[in-house]
Protein backbone atom coordinates (compact mmCIF):
# COMPACT_ATOMS: atom_id res chain seq x y z
CA UNK A 1 0.00 0.00 0.00
CA UNK A 2 1.05 3.88 -1.02
CA UNK A 3 0.37 6.87 0.41
CA UNK A 4 0.54 9.94 -0.33
CA UNK A 5 0.21 13.16 1.79
CA UNK A 6 -0.67 16.47 -0.75
CA UNK A 7 -3.78 18.19 -0.57
CA UNK A 8 -7.25 17.96 -2.28
CA UNK A 9 -9.21 15.71 -4.29
CA UNK A 10 -7.54 13.52 -7.14
CA UNK A 11 -9.04 14.95 -10.80
CA UNK A 12 -6.88 12.81 -13.39
CA UNK A 13 -4.65 9.73 -14.29
CA UNK A 14 -2.98 7.79 -16.75
CA UNK A 15 -0.30 5.64 -17.75
CA UNK A 16 2.50 7.78 -19.63
CA UNK A 17 6.24 5.98 -20.42
CA UNK A 18 5.20 2.69 -18.50
CA UNK A 19 4.27 4.82 -15.34
CA UNK A 20 0.88 5.74 -13.82
CA UNK A 21 0.58 9.12 -12.93
CA UNK A 22 -1.91 10.15 -10.70
CA UNK A 23 -2.73 14.36 -10.79
CA UNK A 24 -4.22 16.47 -8.16
CA UNK A 25 -4.87 20.83 -9.50
CA UNK A 26 -1.27 21.52 -7.70
CA UNK A 27 0.79 17.71 -7.63
CA UNK A 28 1.35 15.56 -10.21
CA UNK A 29 2.33 11.58 -8.71
CA UNK A 30 4.04 8.82 -10.60
CA UNK A 31 4.24 5.60 -8.78
CA UNK A 32 7.81 3.51 -9.71
CA UNK A 33 8.35 0.05 -9.06
CA UNK A 34 6.78 -3.64 -10.32
CA UNK A 35 5.19 -5.13 -7.73
CA UNK A 36 3.60 -3.99 -4.27
CA UNK A 37 6.59 -4.30 -1.92
CA UNK A 38 8.75 -1.89 -4.23
CA UNK A 39 6.28 0.40 -4.79
CA UNK A 40 7.52 4.39 -4.53
CA UNK A 41 5.44 7.40 -5.48
CA UNK A 42 7.72 10.26 -6.28
CA UNK A 43 5.56 14.09 -6.08
CA UNK A 44 5.91 17.20 -7.55
CA UNK A 45 4.52 20.37 -7.07
CA UNK A 46 3.32 21.66 -10.56
CA UNK A 47 0.71 22.83 -12.69
CA UNK A 48 -1.52 19.46 -12.55
CA UNK A 49 -4.87 18.63 -14.27
CA UNK A 50 -7.73 20.98 -13.57
CA UNK A 51 -10.76 19.98 -11.32
CA UNK A 52 -13.38 18.51 -14.25
CA UNK A 53 -10.64 18.00 -16.59
CA UNK A 54 -9.60 14.59 -16.37
CA UNK A 55 -10.84 13.55 -19.83
CA UNK A 56 -8.61 16.26 -21.31
CA UNK A 57 -5.84 13.78 -20.78
CA UNK A 58 -4.43 12.67 -23.83
CA UNK A 59 -0.74 11.36 -25.68
CA UNK A 60 0.54 12.43 -29.13
CA UNK A 61 3.76 10.93 -30.08
CA UNK A 62 4.75 10.08 -26.24
CA UNK A 63 3.72 13.39 -24.86
CA UNK A 64 1.48 13.68 -22.43
CA UNK A 65 -1.15 17.16 -23.01
CA UNK A 66 -3.53 18.03 -20.08
CA UNK A 67 -5.55 20.85 -19.29
CA UNK A 68 -4.32 22.63 -16.10
CA UNK A 69 -5.72 25.78 -14.35
CA UNK A 70 -3.34 27.92 -16.03
CA UNK A 71 -3.80 26.34 -19.59
CA UNK A 72 -2.95 23.64 -21.58
CA UNK A 73 0.23 21.56 -20.35
CA UNK A 74 2.65 19.01 -21.89
CA UNK A 75 4.68 16.81 -20.32
CA UNK A 76 7.56 14.21 -21.63
CA UNK A 77 8.91 12.81 -18.75
CA UNK A 78 10.90 15.95 -17.45
CA UNK A 79 8.52 18.70 -16.11
CA UNK A 80 4.95 19.92 -17.34
CA UNK A 81 5.09 23.34 -19.12
CA UNK A 82 2.63 25.37 -20.30
CA UNK A 83 2.30 25.25 -23.96
CA UNK A 84 -1.28 27.77 -23.72
CA UNK A 85 -0.05 31.19 -24.56
CA UNK A 86 -1.20 31.45 -27.85
CA UNK A 87 -4.92 32.14 -26.24
CA UNK A 88 -4.02 35.04 -25.05
CA UNK A 89 -5.83 36.61 -21.90
CA UNK A 90 -8.90 34.37 -22.50
CA UNK A 91 -9.30 31.54 -19.61
CA UNK A 92 -10.47 28.64 -20.72
CA UNK A 93 -11.79 26.99 -17.66
CA UNK A 94 -13.81 23.86 -19.91
CA UNK A 95 -16.57 23.86 -16.97
CA UNK A 96 -20.16 24.44 -17.42
CA UNK A 97 -21.24 25.86 -13.64
CA UNK A 98 -25.13 25.73 -15.12
CA UNK A 99 -25.30 22.29 -14.71
CA UNK A 100 -26.60 20.45 -11.77
CA UNK A 101 -25.17 18.09 -9.46
CA UNK A 102 -21.90 16.37 -9.98
CA UNK A 103 -21.98 17.06 -14.07
CA UNK A 104 -20.16 20.12 -13.91
CA UNK A 105 -16.95 17.96 -12.35
CA UNK A 106 -17.13 15.56 -15.49
CA UNK A 107 -18.17 17.96 -18.48
CA UNK A 108 -14.85 19.91 -18.33
CA UNK A 109 -11.90 20.43 -20.93
CA UNK A 110 -12.32 17.01 -23.20
CA UNK A 111 -9.49 15.52 -25.71
CA UNK A 112 -8.33 13.33 -27.66
CA UNK A 113 -5.32 12.59 -29.82
CA UNK A 114 -4.75 11.79 -33.66
CA UNK A 115 -1.56 11.04 -35.84
CA UNK A 116 0.94 14.20 -34.54
CA UNK A 117 -1.96 16.71 -33.38
CA UNK A 118 -4.15 17.27 -29.94
CA UNK A 119 -7.95 18.55 -29.87
CA UNK A 120 -9.48 19.87 -26.95
CA UNK A 121 -13.09 20.90 -26.51
CA UNK A 122 -13.45 23.67 -23.76
CA UNK A 123 -15.60 26.46 -23.01
CA UNK A 124 -14.60 30.01 -22.92
CA UNK A 125 -15.14 32.26 -19.43
CA UNK A 126 -14.99 35.33 -21.55
CA UNK A 127 -18.41 34.40 -23.83
CA UNK A 128 -19.73 31.17 -21.94
CA UNK A 129 -18.68 29.84 -25.56
CA UNK A 130 -17.39 25.87 -26.04
CA UNK A 131 -14.24 26.14 -29.00
CA UNK A 132 -12.39 23.01 -30.76
CA UNK A 133 -8.99 23.61 -30.68
CA UNK A 134 -5.97 21.67 -31.72
CA UNK A 135 -2.25 21.75 -31.17
CA UNK A 136 -0.36 20.24 -34.41
CA UNK A 137 3.16 18.91 -32.64
CA UNK A 138 4.48 19.34 -36.12
CA UNK A 139 4.00 22.85 -36.73
CA UNK A 140 4.00 23.93 -32.92
CA UNK A 141 1.34 25.84 -33.28
CA UNK A 142 -2.73 25.88 -32.21
CA UNK A 143 -6.12 26.21 -35.05
CA UNK A 144 -9.64 26.83 -33.47
CA UNK A 145 -11.64 24.31 -35.08
CA UNK A 146 -15.54 25.57 -34.44
CA UNK A 147 -17.88 25.87 -31.63
CA UNK A 148 -18.22 21.85 -30.91
CA UNK A 149 -18.86 20.66 -27.27
CA UNK A 150 -17.58 17.54 -27.19
CA UNK A 151 -18.34 14.78 -24.79
CA UNK A 152 -15.40 12.34 -25.23
CA UNK A 153 -13.23 11.62 -28.16
CA UNK A 154 -12.79 8.01 -29.70
CA UNK A 155 -9.48 7.09 -32.49
CA UNK A 156 -10.81 4.45 -34.87
CA UNK A 157 -9.43 3.57 -38.35
CA UNK A 158 -7.86 6.37 -38.93
CA UNK A 159 -10.26 8.80 -38.13
CA UNK A 160 -10.81 10.67 -34.94
CA UNK A 161 -14.92 10.20 -33.64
Amino acid sequence: VASCGTDGPWTGAITHLGYPLFFKENFMHKVYGNIPANFQIQSTACNGVMKGAGRSLAIVNNTLFYKSRNGVCVYDGSLPTEIGTAFGNIHYSGVDETLEGDYPLTCGAVAGAFGNKYFISMRSEADGKWNLFNYDMLARCWHREDETRAEAFCACRNELY
